[in-house]
């Protein structure tokens, strides 16, 4: 609603309140203009709000890049398998561009154009549907920042140029990246060897690809050790991780291969070591689409503990802090009670204690903080989850003597017990020692608790945001819900009268809205390696198709291939699955002790849910079995006599 100002207090019952005056200011005029502010009220810089709000949400955004840059590196894989797949399969036209003159260095740039171009093509359809698809994700994301930091709205997509031409530059160089190992393969090779089919790869080239997935392993805690909290470094190691189990993902997956045929009782069904044997002798092959399944299953193994933890510390913490039967408050951002409901409501019947708290944002140590202000009483004492500190928070809310600290704001600020922080009050900063450390979800940039009576002591505002109800033990509920709000309803208030699992299923909605954006990054790495896997085994079919077809031609029914494919399909998934175990466990350590701390400063207790290992084994099998699903059709309902005389 677009209105007036003073429409806006009449409706909103503020007649003559202002939330802020934005002022344009001359040099010099600042500090004078401070010396004349009432109580309350203070003067602040827009580019300081801004600076807050940018550190605010700094952390979500290097979380949605480290995600996209994730599906980046799915897709290169993707690249990675089709460029060496393209190159297999034109071994004999190299071999024919070799034999006439051409160099290896141009058969190499040759290639890389190629890439090139196609990663162009690619990258500026890519912006396109970049754009469709920002615009949907643009109310989640919204929605998410408002949910966790302050109020926004969608806006429209506004990216520059620059920002266009940065995202075509990161497109086009994971594709040549990708392409790099393939074309150098092709132009290094003797155009004898070019003009037979492609051999798996040598035993020097095979340690050298795992002694690097080694290598990428050990410089992952080395790089983190020597980081301090510098969460760019996380994410780098993170990628480290990834990028180190996928190269060691063929070795691996030999050895299981190995292992699950050694495995096989002898004189057994032949159907299911010709399965397993058919996987073997197309790892070379399938191994880059394998490791991109199991890089994306990983992800999200890692990512759904993750959430897990996340959302079990979460409603720990809710049931600690809401230790109130019912809590009362004033609808509308902003809106305070009377100080005298807090006696109003301590007399009803049925009501055996009473906290009221006060709510405000402050400046300690310069910063906009969300303080809480309340008393000692036996509802407060119960509510706070110290993480260091005092036995209990009732002795430093009884004597005022010092501030409490939310754990993200102690991180943020290296602030520990003892150490002091300055609060900005009416009379100037007033220097407080930190008495205790507090668990605390609410607030990623951080929060504070401050003694009423320190409070009252500087401020002369009295009024409420919160009472907390603990009813006897004999009372209704309801009916005393509906008594409060007949109160309100009498003084014309609009008050807004909940009880604690009310407030806490709430609360929990609200978590599960901000990794909804998660979510659908999480399902868009699926989607590109499913794509991949499906490259891959269209490729590999296509390539063994007179093997197959020699299979009919010896009595093999179209029915019996198609489950053939389907099983080697199958176990493909599932080796990726079986892979993703180990590397989505150790992305979840470092997602929730490393990423999550040096990001928003919290500490999580590790929840690992049974299912998710299950359905992330049932996702790697499926997303295989329907990526091979028409390809195996295809090949069992061809044409007998043209794949057997097939080149």
């Amino acid at each position: 609603m677009l209105a007036d100002i003073a429409t806006l207090q009449e409706l909103a019952g503020r007649v003559g309140e202002l939330d802020r005056i934005q002022l344009r200011l001359e040099p010099g005029d600042a500090a004078a203009l401070r010396q004349t502010l009432p109580a309350g009220v203070e003067l602040v810089r827009y580019a300081d709000q801004r600076e807050t709000f940018d550190a605010m949400t700094g952390a979500f955004r290097t979380n949605l890049l480290a995600m996209s840059g994730l599906a980046m590196l799915v897709g290169a894989f993707l690249v990675y398998n089709t460029m060496a797949f393209a190159v297999v399969q034109r071994r004999p036209t190299f071999a024919v561009l070799r034999m006439v003159g051409t160099t290896p260095r141009q058969l190499f740039r040759r290639l890389l154009l190629e890439a090139g171009t196609l990663g162009l093509v690619g990258g500026l359809l890519g912006i396109v549907l970049g754009l469709v698809l920002g615009q949907a994700l643009l109310t989640l994301v919204a929605r998410t920042v408002s949910d966790l930091y302050v109020t926004i709205e969608p806006a429209r997509p506004d990216l520059a140029p620059g920002q266009l031409l940065v995202a075509l530059g990161v497109t086009l160089g994971a594709v040549l990246a990708a392409t790099l190992i393939p074309a150098r393969d092709a132009a290094r090779t003797e155009p004898a060897s070019l003009a037979r089919a492609a051999g798996t790869p040598s035993a020097r080239q095979r340690w050298a690809v795992t002694f690097a997935g080694l290598a990428l392993l050990v410089a992952c805690p080395l790089l983190l050790a020597a980081s301090g909290a510098s969460l760019v470094a996380g994410f780098t190691a993170l990628f480290l991780l990834i990028a180190g189990y996928a190269l060691l993902c063929p070795a691996l997956l030999r050895g299981l291969l190995a292992t699950g045929l050694s495995l096989l009782p002898r004189g057994g069904r032949a159907d299911r070591a010709l399965a397993l044997r058919g996987v073997q002798s197309a790892l070379p092959r399938t191994a880059p689409a394998i490791t991109a399944l199991t890089v994306a299953v990983a992800a999200t193994v890692g990512v759904a503990i993750m959430i897990s933890s996340f959302r079990g510390s979460v409603a720990d913490w809710l049931d600690t802090t809401l230790q109130g039967d019912l809590y009362v408050y004033l609808a509308g951002d902003g809106e305070q009670l009377a100080p005298a409901w807090r006696d109003r409501l301590t007399a009803l019947p049925g009501v055996a204690a009473v906290s009221a708290a006060r709510q405000r944002t402050l400046r300690i140590d310069g910063e906009p903080i969300r303080v809480l202000v309340v008393g000692a009483n036996a509802i407060t004492a119960r509510s706070f989850e110290l993480i260091a500190g005092p036995a209990t928070v009732t002795e430093t809310l009884a004597t005022g003597d010092g501030i409490l600290v939310s754990e993200p704001l102690a991180r943020r600020r290296g602030l520990t017990v003892g150490s002091t922080a300055v609060l900005g009050t009416p009379e100037g900063g007033l220097t407080l020692p930190v008495r205790g450390i507090y668990r605390d979800y609410a607030s990623s940039y951080g929060a504070a608790v401050l003694p009423r009576s320190r409070y009252e002591a500087h401020w002369s505002d009295r009024t409420l945001s919160s009472i907390a109800l603990t009813l006897a033990p004999e009372a209704d509920p309801r009916a005393l819900r509906a008594q409060i709000l007949a109160l309100g309803d009498g003084e014309g208030l609009d008050l807004e009268v909940n009880a604690n699992h009310m407030i806490r299923d709430r609360s929990l909605a609200i978590f599960d809205r901000t990794f909804v954006i998660t979510e659908v990054l999480r399902a868009l790495v699926i989607i590109v390696a499913f794509v991949g896997i499906l490259s891959a085994l269209m490729a590999l079919f296509l390539e063994r198709s007179r093997e197959f077809a020699v299979l009919r031609a010896t009595g093999m029914t179209p029915r019996q291939l198609l489950g053939l494919v389907l099983a080697q399909a199958g176990s493909s998934g599932l080796l990726a699955g079986l892979l993703a175990l180990p590397l989505g466990g150790a992305l979840s350590v470092l997602l929730i002790d490393v990423i999550n701390r040096r990001s928003f400063g919290w500490t999580l207790a590790t929840r690992i849910d049974p299912a998710i290992i299950l359905h992330s084994l049932l996702l790697a099998v499926i997303a295989a079995a329907l990526a091979a699903l028409w390809p195996a059709r295809h090949l069992a309902a061809g044409d007998l006599r043209e794949a057997l005389y097939a080149p």
